[in-house]
């Protein structure tokens, strides 16, 4: 049987240093447990069940009654017992495959961020013991993963995001849509898109989902020459989702029409996600998308002391 070649390596999409950097984020994601960002959380909520599951070194903010005082004498740290709950929570990542996601500027395509993204948030939801579940969307190639908790999970979503580079036109909304037609059960829906298309299907397709149960997380990637549209002479522009179709054309005159239009899209997202509750983070390609991710979670735990 030929093995199969994988476009990036799997430490390109989650090196050991990301998975250092996101131990930290385990405190956060347990906490975060109720509101919109219900999600990244630890479901093995302590005391709701007396199934034991792990250890866990202490945190502050523990309870002292769940303390192994035996554990944490003889590897002279603390160390409190974790308890499994009877309903886990399940993430479902929608990662978009189009081929615009392979715009880059001098760093990582869209798409590549978009696979480190997904790898980052299926580290630490499987880490909490949840299931993650993966759609990888590109119109008549998409890949579905269902949703599993085993660690060694983690492997398959791996291998799935770094076997094909994007291409073909998007497939988001029909993946959006099947997701509801199956009645699959109510958790969250993560999309990693740059989401630079037209928003009116989607955005239906993501409120049905809302008025099903689900909550609804986006994440954008902005790429530099997308956004500032840098040009200021006669380019020669070709269409990612459509090699046939190329254009050229006097930038100049375009490049104040085309910022407002880019702009009036991000705000489009941003208005619908406050209107309906889903939360939309929005970074550019040359942030580190564990960074990105922390500094997430730290302001939904932030809010959630205030």
């Amino acid at each position: 049987m030929a093995k199969t070649k994988h476009i990036y390596q799997i430490d390109e999409v989650l090196s050991p240093e990301a998975k250092d950097s996101l131990k930290h984020l385990e405190i956060y994601a347990r906490r975060t447990v109720d509101g919109i960002m219900h999600g990244i959380h630890s479901s093995k909520r302590i005391g709701v069940s007396t199934d034991f599951d792990h250890h866990k070194e202490y945190q502050p903010g523990d309870p002292l009654k769940h303390m192994d005082w035996k554990v944490s004498a003889r590897q002279e740290r603390y160390y409190v017992k974790r308890f499994i709950e009877d309903s886990s929570l399940t993430v479902r990542l929608v990662v978009d495959r189009s081929a615009s996601m392979l715009q880059s500027t001098d760093g990582p395509s869209k798409y590549l961020q978009a696979c480190r993204l997904a790898a980052c948030l299926s580290y630490l939801i499987l880490k909490e013991k949840d299931a993650a579940g993966m759609v990888i969307a590109a119109e008549n190639e998409t890949l579905w993963l269902p949703a599993k908790s085993s660690s060694t999970h983690l492997v398959t979503i791996l291998q799935s995001l770094v076997a094909k580079d994007a291409a073909a036109p998007d497939g988001i909304q029909p993946c959006l849509k099947a997701i509801l037609d199956r009645a699959e059960r109510k958790g969250l829906i993560v999309v990693i898109s740059d989401f630079m298309f037209d928003p009116a299907a989607t955005q239906r397709e993501l409120s049905r989902l809302q008025a099903y149960g689900h909550d609804v997380l986006l994440f954008q990637l902005r790429d530099e020459t997308e956004e500032e549209f840098p040009f200021n002479r006669w380019v020669e522009f070709g269409d990612l989702e459509n090699r046939a179709i190329r254009h050229r054309l006097d930038a100049i005159p375009l490049k104040k029409i085309y910022r407002e239009e880019y702009q009036a899209l991000l705000e489009d997202w941003k208005t619908w996600s406050k209107k309906f509750n889903a939360h939309f983070v929005s970074c550019r390609t040359s942030e580190h998308m564990e960074t990105a991710l922390s500094e997430y979670l730290v302001w939904r735990h932030r809010g959630h002391q205030e």
